[in-house]
């Protein structure tokens, strides 16, 4: 078996959001929704303006988020954002009773 080089750290949301800067392509289309087109620099300016909004909450790292979000650029801006800060995030389906949510909350220990 042939060996692997093994990051000693890994983080999702600059591979998959700032690499695309790092290699050009900034303007290039990152998100295709309904009526909007996101290049990746507004992917990557929404992803730190949520990252920082959990920071600004207390969130830490590895912390868990619960996140009960409709699909869109807006659950893109809120997973990669709690990612790029190191927490972890709990996506759940929006269509939920109140009780299903606090089960999810303590069963992930989420915020």
């Amino acid at each position: 078996m042939s060996e692997i080089d093994v990051p000693e750290s890994f983080n999702a949301a600059a591979y998959f959001v700032d690499r695309n800067l790092e290699e050009g392509r900034a303007d290039e289309p990152a998100i295709l929704a309904e009526d909007r087109e996101i290049s990746y620099r507004e992917l990557a300016e929404n992803v730190n303006r949520a990252g920082n909004a959990l920071l600004q909450l207390g969130v830490q790292m590895e912390q868990r988020v619960l996140l009960a979000l409709l699909d869109g650029p807006e659950f893109a801006y809120c997973f990669f954002g709690a990612m790029k800060i190191g927490a972890v995030p709990v996506p759940v389906n929006t269509m939920l009773k109140p009780q299903d949510y606090e089960y999810f909350l303590a069963d992930s220990r989420a915020r």
